[in-house]
């Protein structure tokens, strides 16, 4: 089994969740269903989190500040110990993705805004259009790869996770190669060259998550 291409598993905590479980080294991905209705009541924990809607539309409570997040525009952001829940306010099943990144935040005083706005740009990677977001421990696009595109081989000194929402698409980590489709991930730890070509005659959406390597923070 790759460390690149991990093995999920299935948890249903409750009746109205089911999470597809990825662990990274110290980060948890976290690929949610979530019945219509659903609340989970605010709650903390040292690891900070964020996340983002793929469908349905929710009601989420960071730290007393309240917002609505729509598929694909932006993230919420809860730090080391600080309260965030939700509402689930679609008639439909919402689906979307958490990351936990488990070594925490707290590095300084820095406290990120609750919601992140994503923006649209060009990747400067890879050239493709994408939208874009960053905070204080992570940065996140969401790539749109044209039909029958590479992406680049590149090696960077921040670990990167990468989630397929669409269609499939042949990813290299290291000396590893595994054709992904939503439902899977890579993940590419600092240092470590990875690349990838679209098998696909559509457009591709993927999900880039950023973060400072764990030996990088306490170097």
């Amino acid at each position: 089994m790759s460390i690149f291409f991990p093995v999920p598993r299935t948890i249903k905590t409750r009746s109205d969740l089911e999470l597809t479980v990825f662990q990274c080294q110290e980060i948890v991905i976290q690929l949610a269903e979530i019945m219509p209705g659903a609340i989970f009541e605010p709650h903390q924990h040292p690891e900070s989190q964020m996340g983002m809607l793929f469908s349905g539309c929710v009601e989420i409570n960071v730290n007393g500040k309240k917002a609505i997040l729509e598929p694909f525009q932006q993230v919420y952001v809860a730090g080391t110990n600080i309260p965030h829940g939700s509402v689930i306010l679609s008639e439909e099943t919402v689906l979307g993705f958490e990351m936990k990144y488990l070594i925490g935040s707290q590095l300084d005083d820095h406290i990120d805004e609750p919601i992140l706005s994503l923006q649209p740009t060009i990747d400067k990677t890879t050239g493709f259009p994408c939208k874009f977001g960053a905070c204080s421990w992570f940065q996140i696009a969401i790539l749109e790869i044209p039909a029958n595109e590479q992406l680049p081989k590149c090696t960077t000194t921040t670990e990167e996770i990468g989630i397929i929402l669409n269609e499939q698409i042949m990813m290299k980590v290291g000396e590893s190669e595994k054709l992904l489709e939503y439902g899977s991930i890579y993940y590419a730890p600092a240092g470590v060259s990875h690349s990838g070509y679209s098998t696909s005659d559509k457009t591709i959406s993927l999900i880039r998550v950023s973060l400072p390597s764990y030996s990088h923070l306490f170097a």
